[in-house]
């Protein structure tokens, strides 16, 4: 039987707090450093500002996190569908002393962001939005323009397909690139997470919805993000895997 959210907080302690980090960091890939080190640097915002942060599909706030780190006055808001997830987030944040608010959420409702803010400096997330199809994703771009400031940022990682023209040579040349992801780093994080809990979470994570996986192309997000009204869109990382992208709010 699943645990409620409390349950699953007390279960937490902090030694299984620590060990399913470094469970998280292996199954996300030595990558991801890398990825919210640039992320947070590319942030164009004096280090001492009071950035109102929200890390969406937060998971175990890793995004959040790393912009804290730069940015120590910040204030982060977190929100994940996850109760099991949110909940190694809200842990972290609590034993090293970081203010952050936490919704859970799934974000295939509309109403979603219902009582968030909507004057964010920054929104941001990785390995997230993959899981949603092309129509949702730009209903959610458009949700996160409505939620940030202007001039504010909205930057992201995520996996990305290659355009047809150049797809036999990139597929080449990736093959040949060391692996970001491997099913045994997942398979033991959640089987050390289903040990802890006492019952198969990973039951709870299916989704009916169909989702995007490796199957937008770097230009399909850039459209996507221009058709929600954001403008100064960068690259600021094409790998193997995927790519990095960071836009503001006119």
């Amino acid at each position: 039987m699943a645990l409620t959210r409390s349950q699953i907080e007390k279960k937490l302690s902090n030694g299984y707090l620590d060990e399913l980090l470094e469970l998280w960091q292996t199954e996300q890939g030595a990558a991801k450093r890398r990825d919210l080190d640039l992320m947070a640097a590319a942030l164009p915002f004096p280090v001492d500002a009071r950035l109102r942060v929200l890390d969406l599909c937060c998971g175990p706030g890793d995004v959040g996190r790393s912009i804290r780190a730069r940015y120590p006055h910040s204030q982060i808001d977190c929100v994940d569908r996850d109760v099991f997830l949110i909940s190694i987030c809200i842990g972290v944040n609590r034993r090293e002393g970081i203010s952050a608010q936490d919704f859970v959420r799934d974000l295939w409702d509309a109403d979603w962001h219902n009582g968030l803010r909507h004057d964010y400096d920054v929104v941001a997330t990785a390995n997230a939005l993959h899981w949603f199809d092309a129509h949702r994703v730009a209903d959610l771009f458009k949700d996160v323009f409505g939620m940030l400031r202007s001039r504010a940022v909205f930057l992201f990682a995520e996996p990305a397909c290659t355009e047809k023209m150049f797809a036999g040579g990139f597929a080449e040349w990736k093959s040949r690139q060391p692996a970001r992801y491997s099913r045994g780093n997942w398979e033991r994080f959640w089987t050390r997470a289903n040990e802890i809990l006492g019952y198969d979470h990973t039951k709870l994570l299916g989704s009916q919805h169909s989702h995007l996986d490796e199957g937008m192309p770097v230009s399909g997000w850039v459209q996507a993000l221009r058709n929600a009204g954001f403008e100064c869109i960068d690259v600021l990382l094409r790998d193997a895997d995927g790519v990095i992208l960071a836009t503001a709010k006119p």
